[in-house]
């Protein structure tokens, strides 16, 4: 088989992919392993490839079982059990499979001790299949996939509504946004396009006068066509101006979601929403000039203007693409202004400063606030 250059060497632009997948991984799988109430965690990598490339750079699967070995034996030197990682590679090439055999073992990223181990070459829809039977059984059990495949004729949105509908899985996809743009220009090669249409009809589809117009639509398409508790959130790679790939997180829990907004923004610091090329001009600036932060700081303004309490700020911040330390920013800079009222359940005022705006108060006391803006 003839392979493309970009299957052989690993381009700067998905080194920034597997830059935010390895990030995400180390911050997924210490919370799943330290949870205390999951046994077991699958991963599937649906598109493995070949492990490590002819230029070095190392895939997906070499990712996991790297994040997957040192989490276990870190466990192990604290005194404690590490929960069973069960990893299900695979990619319909033999050679690419025999590489990625070849570099586990050399590498020796694998023992019997982390859990299960299986490398395939099935068709992308029997694996698909055989996750998502995996995924209805589970009890105790945690599913991560990854998705990203070399064309888009088998794809379809359907398929990622199916995996997260047990309610214990997250899903990684890779698309192609650089062609899926031409969609509103008449231009998307028909695989793409079949699969926008999943999402709405073409003849419904908003006009996008950017790259990054288009995927803010098409997130907001992908919330309305999944369940309504499922997040969704997007990571852009910009290969030039208006040439952007873009990976799509999936998931029905809201504390996964937190930690991959996590990992966006450790890569993109100042807007938390992608990487781009090394070149001189702004490829972002045709769109945003303002800071991230001031969007957050007006869509908080007419969010306050009805009593909320920390579960709702918690949400909403994470929802728009933000961390709970920035809505923290924002709500203390409303509170130095003399702004803000802050109340705890009994209706004294709390603290200064006490705004319980995080994951363990959503889950435990999400009314332990009230907070609203003083007209």
């Amino acid at each position: 088989m003839v392979f493309k250059d970009s299957q052989l060497n690993m381009y700067e632009h998905s080194q920034a992919k597997i830059e935010l997948l390895s990030t995400y991984m180390d911050r997924y799988l210490n919370i799943i392993n330290s949870a205390g109430y999951y046994s077991d965690v699958i991963i599937y990598d649906m598109f493995c490839g070949q492990g490590i490339y002819k230029n070095g750079g190392k895939g997906s699967p070499i990712i996991f079982l790297e994040r997957v070995k040192k989490i276990h034996y870190d466990t192990k030197a604290k005194g404690n059990d590490p929960v069973k990682f069960h990893c299900y590679f695979n990619d319909k090439d033999e050679e690419k499979i025999e590489k990625l055999k070849s570099s586990i073992n050399e590498n020796n990223l694998y023992y019997p001790d982390f859990g299960q181990l299986e490398l395939t070459t099935d068709d992308y829809r029997e694996i698909l299949e055989r996750g998502i039977n995996n995924f209805r059984s589970f009890s105790s059990e945690k599913g991560f996939v990854f998705i990203d495949p070399y064309g888009y004729g088998e794809i379809k949105a359907e398929d990622i509504k199916r995996l997260l509908q047990t309610g214990n899985s997250e899903v990684l996809l890779f698309l192609p946004t650089q062609n899926m743009f031409r969609f509103v220009k008449k231009g998307t090669p028909e695989c793409l396009q079949e699969f926008i249409s999943e999402l709405v009809p073409e003849s419904e589809w908003p006009e996008s006068n950017t790259g990054l117009d288009f995927i803010e639509t098409l997130v907001q398409k992908f919330r309305a066509f999944l369940d309504e508790q499922c997040f969704v959130d997007s990571f852009v790679i910009a290969r030039g101006v208006n040439q952007y790939f873009c990976l799509f997180f999936f998931t029905s829990h809201i504390r996964g979601f937190e930690k991959m907004l996590e990992s966006k923004w450790k890569i993109d610091e100042e807007e938390g929403r992608g990487w781009k090329f090394r070149m001189g001009s702004d490829l972002f600036a045709e769109v945003e000039k303002t800071p991230k932060i001031n969007r957050l700081k007006d869509g908080l303004i007419n969010f306050l203007q009805s009593p909320r309490i920390n579960a709702e700020l918690y949400e909403f911040g994470l929802t728009n693409g933000f961390l709970p330390t920035h809505v923290k920013a924002v709500l203390q800079s409303f509170q130095n202004d003399g702004l803000l009222e802050v109340r705890l359940k009994d209706g004294t005022i709390a603290r200064k400063g006490a705004f319980y705006v995080n994951y363990e108060n959503y889950k435990k006391i999400p009314d332990r606030v009230r907070i609203r803006l003083i007209k």
